[in-house]
Parts: C-alpha cells; structure tokens; sequence
C-alpha cells in the first residue's frame, strides 16, 4: 500500500518535470531572473571572489526552487487537470508531494551544477570535507524551504498563474534584498541587520561563509536550526492552508473560466 502510494507520487513528480520545466514563468523566475540580477550586481563593483560566490548560490537556489511549486497548482486548475487527479484514488498530500519533490529536485540540479562550475571558476577552497557536507546541507535546506514557500503560495484559490506569480515576487525579491547577499551582515546597518533576521536566506548565506572560511556572523548551529525550523513551519502551514483552500480552488477556478468564456 505504501508502495503504491510512493510510486503514484513519483509519477506526479514526473509529470510536473517534464511539463512545467519548460513553461515561461519557470524559465524566467527561475533562471532568466537570478543570471540577469547576479550579472548586475557583480559588473563595476570591487566583490571579493567569496562574496560572488555566496551570492550566485544563494540566489541560484533560492529562484529556481520558487519556479516550479507555485505554477502547478493554478495551471492545472484553469486545464481541469488537477480535478480529474482528485477523481482518481490519489490524495491532495499525494498531489502536493509530487509538486514540492519536483521542485526540490530541479532545484537541486542545477543548484549544485552551477555551484561545482564556479568553485572551479573561481577557484573556490575549502578547508575540509566537512565544510562541503555542510554546504550541501545547506543547499538541500534552502532549495526545500524556497519550494515548500512556492507551494504555501501556490494555495490561493486562482486559476491564474500571474496572479501567483506577483504575489510570490512580492515576497521573494525583499528577503533576498535583506539576507546579506548584497551586504554582509557584518557590515549592515542596525535596521537591516533585525530585518535579516526574518529571512531564511540570511543564515543559508551565513551557513556560506563558514563554509568558505569567510567569517561567519551566527553560529553554525544556530543557521541549520533556524532552516529546519522555517521548514518545519512550512510543512505545517501547507498542510492547513491547502485543507482550506483547495474545495475553494475549484469554484474560483471554474469561475474565473465561465467568466472568460462569456466574454
């Protein structure tokens, strides 16, 4: 039974791969618009190597993990898709595993290709293998919490993917802005500093710099705590969310379709 239940995801998972990873808000949230604002900031400034690096992964893994999750949902509620999965013996928890692995998954890739490709790039070195588990562990925590942010979003009941889109932009671009990518927290004015304490992307960044021997601001404990706990609280806050929205999402849904129609 528990077999069947894992394969059924494993197929959502595929399936959601294979569409959506083409789709034009993947490509652009996901890829166009990390390469474009790491380009940015990184022409005419005086960077140390360690810095570029930190931000390229971090903003790598935090974009592309928030491209996928919060698509799936609305665009397969204005394609009746996900309704007909739901007719199925196949659980919302089983829809919303396939969607968040999926994500998780093309995070991780080109999250760990693009870091291996600039470690060599920059020449990037480590002191031991210990500080290279720990930064996959990072990368593992910080792609599963900016996928576990895009699905929380992805719970408002439209069939509109721009609508998620801009809301889910809203959030993300202020907590990568705070986080210490572009400013060190040791260099951070007072007010930015308390702000970069609400953000998860604050200790994956400082998570970084201990990796790289860069001079930490937290404790390498305090980072990987407050990650799992952001994840553990997403967990929790999909499982009510969706509970609540997804009868709702099909009634909107179906509206916003029927109102299209009539005009």
């Amino acid at each position: 039974m528990i077999n069947e239940k894992l394969v059924i995801v494993w197929v959502l998972c595929k399936k959601n791969i294979s569409l959506y990873i083409k789709r034009g808000p993947v490509l652009i949230f996901g890829l166009m618009f990390p390469f474009f604002i790491t380009l940015s900031w990184v022409i005419g400034r005086d960077l140390s190597t360690i810095q570029i690096f930190i931000g390229i992964v971090a903003m790598t893994a935090f974009f592309t993990s928030t491209a996928i999750s919060p698509v799936v949902l609305p665009q397969e509620t204005r394609e009746k898709s996900l309704e007909r999965q739901l007719y199925y013996p196949i659980s919302i928890y089983q829809v919303l595993l396939g969607i968040l692995i999926a994500s998780f998954l093309y995070s991780l890739v080109i999250t760990i290709i693009i870091t291996t490709c600039f470690i060599f790039i920059l020449s990037i070195s480590f002191l031991s293998i210990v500080q290279i588990v720990i930064m996959v562990i990072g990368i593992v925590s910080i792609t599963l919490f900016g996928s576990l942010l895009g699905l929380l979003l992805s719970g408002i009941p439209s069939d509109m993917t721009s609508d998620i889109m801009v809301v889910s932009n809203l959030i993300k671009f202020p907590l990568v802005f705070i986080s210490g990518i572009f400013v060190p927290l040791s260099l951070a004015p007072f007010s930015l500093l308390v702000l970069s304490l609400f953000s998860p992307l604050t200790y994956f960044t400082d998570l970084m710099r201990f990796c790289t021997a860069n001079n930490p601001f937290f404790n390498l404990e305090l980072d990987i705590f407050i990650l799992v706990l952001w994840i553990i609280i997403l967990l929790i806050a999909n499982v009510v969310f969706h509970r609540r929205t997804m009868p709702k999402r099909f009634s909107e849904g179906n509206g916003t379709q029927k109102k299209s129609k009539k005009k």
